[in-house]
């Protein structure tokens, strides 16, 4: 049986603690798993930055100097840049199991989450072609809402949509009142939603449900589900895990040890992040990073997440991308890819605005 040790760092409190939370709780899921069915016996390291990025830095650091060549973790892009100058200072391998915003590829680190190209331009094509001609974009105040904001403003833009408004606000603020206000006046079609926490939070449960424009989001997920209440209710979210896609089977154990009791791409992700690099440890015999980067390129995985591929030169996971509508607290599938679609982070072959019936290897409509 392999036995090592895993570093996982993930905030557990401070701003945006549910989500990791829910990736703690898909770490500690995958460590038992793997011990119960004998495959590996794994030690891990827990480390609770509460959302500061300097700490990500100094407890990365610690787990480094202490002999762990692999850790999981890291919630925001902030954080994770953080975490790069320390991992190439120590030889460590960082498997991210977050959506980002992209154009990043960094030798030691592993993209497990969501690029650009499986959440924010498959979500907005799908917009586009219902006939938007508004926008308002809304984020918070750091690497996350700036690019993928920036990313919504060319896209639409590129398809004659007006951008109306745009805003940030302080990582975990809640005064939403002035963007609130903004969005009553120039009334837009739809709002591009990147706000994390409880930002998001305060936003959804204070925009008026009379008159409401469509609200967009490339990071809802069930982690944070419940504290939207009815505010979130016909949100339209994109990502490459929902709790409806199952397995079944994994969907119910996963709720027993989820926090709030749901399963999130959060956990299923991070859950699967530990179980392939656990494999591809076991397959290259050694936990030398570089040995280990190398067997996780070698073959397809199946996972929770479906199959997943690990681009040798990006670095990044080939993932399904998915759009659910939020009705009645709970996510339901409206399109998903044929099959898993290679990242794309620095989105060199971007297609044109897609204002015309989707080609075949677009999203199709889930009946």
């Amino acid at each position: 049986m392999l036995d090592m040790k895993l570093g996982l760092v993930f905030s557990t409190s401070g701003p945006y603690a549910a989500l990791g939370q829910a990736a703690r709780a898909g770490a500690d899921l995958a460590i038992e798993d793997l011990a119960r069915e004998g495959l590996a016996r794994i030690t891990p390291m827990h480390r609770d930055p509460e959302g500061c990025p300097q700490a990500y830095e100094s407890m990365t650091a610690e787990i480094l100097r202490a002999g762990v060549t692999h850790v999981v973790g890291a919630i925001t892009s902030w954080s994770r840049k953080d975490m790069i100058p320390v991992l190439e200072r120590h030889g460590g391998l960082l498997w991210y199991p977050c959506p980002y915003e992209g154009f990043e590829s960094n030798d030691h680190v592993v993209y497990m989450g969501a690029a650009p190209n499986h959440h924010m331009i498959p979500l907005l094509d799908r917009i586009l072609r219902q006939g938007v001609k508004r926008a308002y974009l809304l984020g918070s105040n750091y690497v996350w809402g700036w690019e993928t904001l920036r990313l919504a403003r060319e896209r639409l833009s590129a398809a004659g949509v007006e951008i109306v408004g745009e805003r940030f606000l302080p990582l975990g603020d809640t005064d939403c009142e002035r963007a609130i206000a903004e969005i009553a006046e120039v009334r837009p079609d739809i709002v591009m939603n990147s706000l994390i926490g409880p930002s998001n939070v305060a936003f959804s449960n204070g925009l008026p449900t009379e008159a409401r424009p469509q609200i967009l989001s490339c990071n809802q997920t069930e982690a944070d589900l419940d504290a939207l209440g009815d505010g979130g209710e016909g949100l339209i979210s994109a990502g490459s895990f929902f709790e409806a896609l199952g397995p079944q089977s994994f969907v119910e154990r996963a709720a027993q040890v989820a926090p709030n009791g749901r399963c999130s791409a959060f956990l299923a992700t991070t859950y699967a992040s530990v179980r392939l690099m656990a494999e591809s440890v076991r397959r290259a015999g050694t936990t030398h990073p570089h040995a280990v980067f190398e067997a996780a390129c070698a073959a397809p995985h199946n996972t929770v997440l479906g199959p997943v591929s690990i681009d040798p030169v990006t670095r990044h996971a080939a993932l399904t991308p998915h759009i659910a509508a939020l009705r009645s607290g709970r996510f339901e599938i409206v399109a998903s890819a044929a099959a898993p679609i290679p990242a794309d982070p620095y989105l060199i072959n971007l297609p044109p605005v897609a204002l015309r019936a989707a080609r075949p290897s677009d999203l199709r409509i889930v009946q």
